[in-house]
């Protein structure tokens, strides 16, 4: 795969890091407040407000914390407790309860109003799926079940990814086995203009070049061998069918940016690996929703004290 050519920028990386705590929880906090809050019923003990909670679920995962360590190390943590209000933070019980309630839509709601400027205008997109692993099954072969288990029985998420800043704008987690192509159409549905959107030729399609092109957008992606020129109802197919074969050069030459969702897989196994714990499907693919939403706060950071202090987000590695 070779080294990267670009990196984050070391001088913004380390100054985040050190506001990480305060300026992510108040972040959130404010993502947060914009949901309706719930009227507790009148009976028992008063419960956490639900957003608060919401909040914490994000928080544990961003500073990399199991529910064990969150009970020791952030329950008590003055600075999180100054800006929820709190004296001391829920159980990791209540987080766990938590877990339970809240679902992929909530979080993907969060994710677009946290990049909701992003969302309101043109976008560049890069799009790709990769594996994660399931803890308890073994690549070659698991003794739970006494069968050999391929890679195609991992997770597999499917993302789209902003060109310009790398967030992770839109994500769809299926099981190993998925096609990648269907998967084209709800990874672009929250967007109203697309800019170029790049993609490998998994998701190479009439349906998928016209859809694109309703949106005032253009998708390169490369063309299977068995691949022709006729349209068969969708004009776009047939004028990027005719720029692959006439410009080559510049076709892959727009093509092979979308080697920068690479980056962003890479970053997202380095930071939060590459495996699940979770027992069943539905908590493992919200865990790995929560490692999305923490992805984006950090990047979020940091992009916003680049343009507040006029440094590039990125620099040379």
């Amino acid at each position: 795969m070779g080294k990267p050519i670009t990196r984050l920028n070391p001088q913004i990386e380390s100054a985040v890091q050190r506001i990480l705590l305060v300026h992510a929880t108040q972040l959130l906090l404010n993502i947060a407040s914009l949901f309706p809050e719930r009227k507790p019923n009148k009976r028992g003990q008063r419960p956490y407000d639900y957003r608060i909670i919401w909040v914490l679920c994000i928080l544990r995962v961003l500073l990399l914390k199991t529910y064990a360590s969150y009970e020791i190390e952030m329950r008590t943590d003055s600075r999180i407790c100054k800006i929820l209000g709190l004296q001391i933070l829920p159980g990791k019980s209540t987080i766990q309860r938590a877990m339970q309630i809240l679902s992929i839509k909530n979080i993907l709601d969060m994710n677009r109003i946290l990049l909701a400027e992003f969302m309101r205008q043109k976008i560049n997109l890069l799009i790709d799926a990769s594996g994660i692993r399931i803890i308890g099954r073994s690549i070659w072969f698991s003794l739970r079940v006494k069968r050999p288990i391929s890679r195609r029985e991992c997770d597999k998420v499917h993302l789209a990814v902003c060109s310009e800043v790398l967030f992770v704008m839109n994500w769809r987690i299926s099981d190993g086995k998925k096609n990648d192509s269907p998967f084209f159409r709800l990874l672009v549905a929250p967007f109203k203009l697309l800019g170029l959107v790049l993609a490998d030729k998994s998701y190479s399609s009439r349906k998928n070049h016209q859809l694109t092109s309703d949106k005032k957008g253009a998708l390169f992606a490369p063309f299977k061998k068995n691949a022709t020129g006729k349209s068969k109802g969708s004009p776009a197919w047939k004028i990027a069918f005719w720029i692959w074969q006439t410009y080559r050069t510049f076709y892959d030459g727009i093509y092979h940016q979308r080697s920068k969702i690479e980056a962003v897989f890479s970053a997202l196994k380095k930071r939060y690996g590459d495996e699940l714990f979770c027992k069943s499907k539905g908590m493992r693919r919200k865990e790995m929703a929560l490692r999305f939403i923490a992805y984006n706060v950090r990047l979020y950071l940091c992009w916003k004290y680049a343009r507040e202090n006029g440094l590039n987000l990125y620099v040379r590695a």
